[in-house]
């Protein structure tokens, strides 16, 4: 038997797709009801696999997390801006930098035109495209297969394009921050990605900047992705929105 949405569900899954996650104190506020319809709402969202509990909150199901560019774009742009911003006042001119892949750090490319004497080398296509219009930056892009849906470069050529450069600081985002350990080792909290191969991109970073900063919007805390980059104690510098 199908089970036909209500106005409200309908908008509650359109306001996580959108989002990626969304509380329980928030949308109780929203749509101006009690936290217990908020949680039946959910379940039913849940039950029908258009929706995943978190303590709290709900949240996309895992196989819709790697959404399209142009969705990651219009979610949180508050606090990519905020968070872009933050990175700019940080960037000294003279710079080398890698830019990894994602839309926060598309973010920080657009506040990059005040600086001087700047070389960034990217695989983001949407922040080489930001940075073109720059001719005082001067910007270096990975060869090989764009991901339309992305707007990025992956895989191996990318990685073997960071092996050659050296940077002072390399910027990347993640998918997700989870938490891991285990009876014997204390938890250490993990920056992860959807695909090996993202992965691998920004291990080459990582591996050839001589600072390493992180870029996450608080709700990569309430996403899961299933392979690991690095854990956070290994960046020099870690900026959340």
């Amino acid at each position: 038997m199908s089970i036909e949405l209500s106005d409200r569900q309908r908008h509650i899954l359109s306001l996580i797709t959108q989002q990626d996650y969304c509380s329980i104190e928030q949308l109780s506020a929203d749509f101006s009801i009690t936290k217990q319809t908020v949680r039946r709402d959910i379940n039913t969202l849940c039950d029908l696999g258009l929706a995943r509990r978190h303590h709290g909150g709900v949240s996309v199901p895992a196989s819709l997390e790697n959404s399209s560019y142009v969705a990651r774009k219009t979610s949180f742009t508050d606090a990519k801006q905020k968070i872009a911003a933050q990175v700019a006042q940080e960037i000294p001119n003279g710079s080398t930098l890698f830019l990894g892949i994602g839309t926060t750090i598309s973010a920080i490319a657009e506040q990059l035109g005040g600086h001087q004497k700047l070389r960034v080398i990217t695989n983001n296509f949407e922040a080489a495209s930001i940075l073109s219009h720059y001719d005082h930056i001067e910007t270096w892009i990975a060869g090989g297969r764009l991901r339309n849906g992305d707007r990025d470069i992956v895989g191996e050529s990318s990685h073997d394009f960071f092996q050659q450069f050296i940077a002072d600081i390399g910027i990347i985002s993640c998918a997700a921050i989870t938490t891991l350990g285990s009876t014997t080792h204390k938890p250490v909290d993990w920056c992860l990605e959807h695909e090996l191969q993202e992965a691998k991109v920004s291990q080459a970073i990582i591996n050839n900047s001589l600072q390493t900063w992180l870029v996450a919007h608080g709700t990569k805390l309430h996403r899961q992705a299933n392979t690991k980059v690095a854990p956070l104690d290994s960046f020099n510098q870690v900026f959340k929105g």
